[in-house]
Formats: structure tokens, sequence, C-alpha cells
């Protein structure tokens, strides 16, 4: 019987698996709710996520990944065992291999951390890959990082923002910077609380980020209820574009900052490969309006986009999953 083969990318904000000759079968919030101090999980995904803010004492709530390493591994661990059940048909899954995208600027001691969710879970792994997200993402991009001579790839992600220059097949440096498109929740929250002595959930908040947050001039508007800590009873107030623009605008400075920074200290035959082919953003807030043009005008280089932004890393770690000789360049399996 063939091993099934599964490429996993464990985002912060969605877990997106890909298996081999089905393509992605599986993009779900990467929450969880459990009960007992067993951590029975009573709903993952979409169903965990929308209990977040709102589930009573008894029903814990996790989001276990945190600035792109597993916070809880015990929660990461109940929720892929609910979550291995549901892309398997089995109650375990036996005798599987699985390709897992990692940060690459991260601690080995965090990297294992992403191989124990699948060997401390019910899953029964025969092999178990791990390969740098960058080395994912370009492959999810179509790039040719054998030949080429220099790629820089920013993925802007919803808790970290990972730029990386690659170079013959090889990642020549990556930073992880610990912001991303979480922090313009948690930064409209704030403000709304300050500014209107109102108070918001971080969904709430998100949805506020989804409408409003954009890195060019809008006159968009929107309204959210919330609770009036004056009065302290529930209401409803109207955000505008224009004053969620400075929240946002030093996230997009720091963005920008990074990659002229990583440009700067590139070796030249690297650094004019890069400004001939442009750099690459993937990550989901890269969807950010205007972020494109933002960043082109500010480090002066063309910025190459794609409407897949959120499922690159994903469509790359199946690739690699489906080409073992080549994936075998990048990451040396555990083996079970």
């Amino acid at each position: 019987m063939a091993k099934k083969t599964f490429g996993i990318d464990f985002g912060t904000s969605t877990i997106k698996v890909y298996k081999n000759g089905d393509g992605i079968i599986l993009l779900e919030k990467n929450a969880v709710s459990t009960v007992g101090k067993e951590k029975k999980p009573v709903a993952i995904g979409e169903k965990a996520y929308e209990m977040y803010e709102k589930a009573p004492p008894s029903i814990h709530v996790s989001l276990p990944l945190s600035r792109g390493v597993v916070s809880h591994l015990d929660d990461m661990v109940a929720l892929w065992n609910f979550m291995g059940q549901a892309v398997s048909g089995r109650k375990k899954m036996k005798r599987c291999q699985f390709y897992i995208a990692v940060p690459a600027d991260i601690t080995e001691v965090e990297k294992q951390a992403y191989s124990k969710i699948i060997t401390q879970s019910e899953s029964t792994p025969q092999k178990v890959c791990l390969i740098d997200k960058p080395i994912a993402d370009a492959y999810g991009l179509g790039l040719d990082i054998e030949r080429s001579r220099g790629v820089l790839i920013a993925n802007l992600g919803a808790d970290t923002a990972e730029i990386s220059i690659l170079s013959l097949g090889g990642i020549v440096v990556s930073k992880l910077m610990p912001y991303g498109g979480n922090d313009f929740d948690r930064a409209i929250q704030n403000y709304v609380r300050k500014k209107y002595n109102f108070v918001i959930g971080l969904k709430t908040a998100e949805q506020l980020k989804i409408k409003l947050v954009s890195a060019m001039e809008s006159d968009q508007s929107y309204t959210v209820v919330g609770r009036d800590v004056l009065k302290g009873l529930p209401g409803k107030i109207t955000l505008t574009a224009k004053e969620i623009y400075p929240l946002a605008k030093d996230i997009f400075f720091s963005f920008a900052a990074q990659i002229r920074s990583m440009l700067e200290h590139t070796p030249p035959e690297i650094s004019s490969e890069i400004i001939h082919n442009g750099i690459y953003l993937t990550g989901g807030t890269s969807f950010v309006e205007g972020l494109n043009q933002f960043l082109a005008n500010e480090v002066n280089v063309k910025i190459n986009t794609t409407n897949d932004a959120q499922k690159t890393v994903v469509a790359g770690i199946g690739y690699l999953s489906e080409h073992p000789k080549i994936a075998a360049k990048y990451a040396v399996p555990l083996e079970q």
C-alpha cells in the first residue's frame, strides 16, 4: 500500500494541510477548545475560534502558536489529534510521512517542538521532516531557487514577519520579526479603549482591521458594537480609516526598514539579482490594501504579489513532499 504523505504549515493564525495526490485539503483556524485536566478537545479550527472571548470558564480556548513558535505544546498536540482524524478519516494516522514547514530564524529546540506535535500525538508516523519556511515559500511561488542567484521573500504573517534571502538553493540570511497582522488588532483595541472609553474584543478589532487598515489614504468607515466603559452598557461607535492609519503606519515602516536593512547588508551580486527580479510578498498580511505599493516606494524595488499569498508555504511544502529527493536537500528526516 502506498504511504500517505502530508505537507503541513502550522501557521499562527491558520493551519494548512496538503495531502499528496489531493492537494490542499485543509485550511482551519489554529485554535482549540478543551475541557478538563486531560484537555479533551470539544472544538477545533473555526468552531473553536468562534468560542474565543465567549466561552465559559469550564472551556479553555487556546491559540497555541505565538510569534512563530509553539507556546502551548499540549494544546497543539490535542488539536492535531482531533485534526488528524479529520484529514485521514481514521482515529489514528498510521505509517504516514509528514513534511512540516518551520521558521528558519528560530532555535533548534523551537524547531523540534514542531515535530513533537506529530510524534507526541496519537499519530504513528514513519517519517517526520522539518523544512525551513523560506524554502517552501519559494517553491510555492514556483521559483527556481536552485539556479537563482538572489531571491528576497517577505512573508508577512499574523504574528511574525519573516524576511529571507535565498541564493543557489540555500538560505543566505533569514530574520524573523515579532510583529504581524495581529498587532494591528491589539493596537486598534487599545486605541478604542483610550480614545473612546469603549471596550471591544480582539475579534471585533480584527474586523476593523479588515475593513479599515490600509497603507494608502481611504475614506472608509465602520461601525462596531462593544461596551461603553463609563455607562457600563453595550453601545456602538463608528471609526474611520484616517484615524486607524496612524496605528498601522509604524508597522508598515518597520516592514520597509527591515527589508531595506537586509538589502544593505547583502553582497552586491545577490542584491543586483534581487533588484532585477523584485521582492516577493507572501503571507496573509500582504493583502493589506496598498501595502505592495507602499513598500515599493520605501525600498525603491518592485514588489511581486500573488493572489495565493496565504497558501504559498503549504503549496511549497506539498510540492517538496511529492518530490522527496529535492526535499532531502533541505531537511534531515527524523526517523521514527
